[in-house]
Order: C-alpha cells, then sequence, then structure tokens
C-alpha cells in the first residue's frame, strides 16, 4: 500500500527511510545508510548548494544509483527579473535618488546614468537562470558574455562563452558581472581580491547565487577603495545571513544589499 509520509525530526527520518522508495527533501548520511530501497530523491532547491553553506551530494551519495533530481529553473523569471532592478537601479543612479528622496533633496544635476545599450553583461553560469538573465541582457541590446562548465549548451544569443578555467576574460570585459553559481566545492571564493583586481573600476559586481562564491572580505575592500563601482547583493557567506547591522557594506552608496529575497515570487490571490 502506498504511504505518504512527512517527518521533521531527524531520527524518526532514520527510521521511517529504511523502506522508503521517494525522498522528497533533504536527506543526512545516517538516513541514507538506513534507506534498503530508496531509488528517488527530490531534493527541495534549485540547486544542489544550500542556503547554510552544506554541499546536499555527500560521497556515499554521489557513488550510489539512486536518481537525484533538483529543481532547477524553477526561480528562473523572478531572479532574472531581480538581477535587472539591480542592473537598472545602477544604470539609472537610483541608489542615489532613493537616498535624496528620504531628505527630501530635489538634485537633478547630481544624477550620473549608464545607457545599457552596447555595454557587455557577464554571466558566470549559464543554468535556467543565467540564461534568462542573458536573454533580457539581450532586449536591452546589452551584448552578453557568459562563463559555463558545458559550453555546447549556450543559446545562439550570447556572444562569447569560455569555460571555468577562462572566468578571467569575462571578468575583464564585463561591464555587469552576475554571478549565477550554486554553492559546490567548485565555487566557493571563486570571486577573491584576484578577481576583483581584473575587473573594471567601473564594473558592477551582482550575486543571486550563493553568498560563498564571494570573499566578502575582498569585496568589501575593493568596494571600498574603488576598485569596482558597485555591488548588487541578495546573498552572503555563513554566519553574514543576515548581514551583521556594523558591517560597513550597510554604509556604503554603492552597495545594494536585498535580504536573501530574490526568489520570491507573487503570492496567490
Amino acid at each position: 500500500r502506498d504511504q505518504v509520509i512527512f517527518e521533521d525530526d531527524h531520527e524518526e527520518a532514520v527510521r521511517e527511510i529504511e523502506d522508503t522508495d521517494i525522498l522528497f527533501g533533504y536527506i543526512t548520511p545516517e538516513m541514507f545508510r538506513n534507506a534498503k530501497r530508496l531509488k528517488w530523491i527530490q531534493a527541495p532547491m534549485a540547486s544542489f548548494g544550500t542556503p547554510r553553506g552544506e554541499y546536499y551530494i555527500f560521497p556515499e551519495l554521489a557513488k550510489s544509483d539512486v536518481m537525484l533530481t533538483n529543481m532547477s529553473g524553477i526561480y528562473s523569471d523572478v531572479i532574472a527579473t531581480h538581477v535587472f532592478t539591480f542592473i537598472t537601479g545602477f544604470a539609472r543612479d537610483f541608489p542615489k535618488l532613493i537616498r535624496n528622496q528620504t531628505l527630501h533633496v530635489w538634485n537633478r544635476n547630481a544624477v550620473k546614468t549608464i545607457s545599457l545599450n552596447g555595454k557587455t553583461l557577464g554571466v558566470v553560469g549559464l543554468g535556467g537562470i543565467g540564461k534568462e538573465v542573458a536573454r533580457i541582457g539581450v532586449a536591452f541590446r546589452m551584448r552578453v558574455v557568459a562563463v559555463e562548465p558545458k559550453p555546447q549548451n549556450a543559446p545562439l544569443f550570447v556572444d562569447k562563452i569560455w569555460g571555468p578555467g577562462d572566468l578571467k576574460e569575462l571578468l575583464r570585459e564585463a561591464d555587469f558581472v552576475v554571478l549565477c553559481l550554486p554553492d559546490a566545492p567548485g565555487t566557493v571564493k571563486l570571486i577573491g581580491a584576484e578577481e576583483l583586481k581584473l575587473m573594471k573600476r567601473t564594473a558592477y559586481l551582482i550575486n543571486i547565487g550563493r553568498g560563498r562564491t564571494v570573499d566578502l572580505d575582498a569585496l568589501t575592500q575593493a568596494l571600498k577603495s574603488g576598485g569596482i563601482a558597485g555591488a548588487g547583493l541578495d546573498v552572503f557567506p555563513p554566519g553574514y545571513e543576515p548581514l551583521p547591522s556594523d558591517h560597513p557594506l550597510w554604509g556604503m552608496e554603492n552597495v545594494i544589499i536585498i535580504p536573501h529575497c530574490a526568489d520570491h515570487g507573487t503570492p496567490p490571490e
């Protein structure tokens, strides 16, 4: 007889999984060792890196024949919209305009704008979210370049594509660098001090993937020193979500901080 069992207690889950065929949710090594019939795991996330910093796939799971699927693509539209809220916000100087509004200041001459037409959009990671970001970039008449482990799967509207080993080429060319990466062993602190030095001083970094992709201290220093023009940040490393109230990023006029909500969609009516 088919049964659906819900468990949020780990010890109970270890016991119940023994004769489970399909699991939706998180799994631990202890659960996996006790799973005698498991055939399919559906991870409740778009990537296999968790917000807490752990990696969903552990060695025993990787070596097994159990089918593992995720929810890739589920947030593509809303997160791509969020990315372009960052990009158009910086391009139209909205951080300054909103600050002036709160101060009741009317100053048209203080506004500095950027035309996106012809600017280079660099997308790091062409999964579901990255492809949607790239597609919207073309609609803004931007030149789109990308880094992707499987370049042969790139859409035709991407002007140039490199493998992960050539990330430096994208960083040198892009006016806006958008990180659409999962938290995985190869992405931790992918963007550090050396990578930030390769970026144009007029370029912006936008991270809507996972916080551990960026060395937060190196980014803070680059923003302080004018090494890059600004940053739009939806995610932060473990231990920095929520971002501490005394962190210097809060006070930087060239930074937009969002509380890990890029995946929020329209609530049902």
